[in-house]
């Protein structure tokens, strides 16, 4: 009995790591050839990422099988699975949906089971720029507005922006038309689509 559960285990874990694939059959070939289409398209710019050129070693893509190639002039292979417009995003998104379709329409625990088991895209994505960070760390050491304690504000001007006596009103105007825009954007928005429909009656 024991291993039972321990295999039981053992295949939901391996079921969980393995990336989701579909049977290129099941997906119409106009879809396909997107799909093939924004996969060679993402392939130079992952590449970038990957600190090579934007033009790959190899960038192929067979939309009836959908078996890509990305390997960058550097010899590295991005892995695809964390960006979307990928080939595997896309399989991954299409398990998903082929899941929920197989699901009761009435299940909706089913449904929302095949999206959590499907997750697609980065889960624990590499944080490749890190120009921002280091940008805002040298700007904070320097006193300007950034140098306030970041948990609590937010960042709202240049590290050498000058503070004067003005602009505390001007912030204080710009945090007023935001808070107006807040409060009455919507309504604002649906009185004009209102009143279009009654002029077009």
């Amino acid at each position: 009995m024991q291993y039972l559960t321990i295999l039981a285990v053992v295949t939901t874990l391996l079921h969980n790591a393995v990336p989701q694939t579909i049977d290129p059959t099941t997906v119409d070939e106009a879809t396909k050839d997107t799909w093939c289409n924004n996969q060679k398209a993402s392939c130079p710019l992952l590449c970038l990422q990957e600190g090579a050129s934007d033009v790959p070693a190899s960038n192929d893509c067979t939309a009836s099988t959908l078996v890509y190639s990305c390997i960058c002039d550097n010899g590295l292979t991005p892995n695809a699975s964390e960006y979307s417009q990928t080939v595997p995003f896309y399989e991954c998104t299409e398990a998903a949906t082929q899941c929920v379709n197989r699901c009761p329409k009435t299940d909706s625990a089913c449904q929302s089971q095949c999206r959590t088991a499907n997750p697609c895209g980065a889960q624990n994505p590499t944080r490749v720029n890190t120009t921002t960070s280091s940008t805002m760390a040298a700007t904070a050491t320097r006193g300007g507005p950034a140098a306030t304690d970041a948990s609590d504000s937010s960042y709202t001007g240049f590290g050498d922006a000058a503070t004067t006596g003005s602009s505390e009103s001007t912030n204080n105007a710009q945090a007023l038309a935001i808070g107006f825009g807040r409060s009455w954007g919507l309504a604002v928005v649906f009185v004009g689509i209102s009143a279009g429909f009654t002029f077009m009656l």
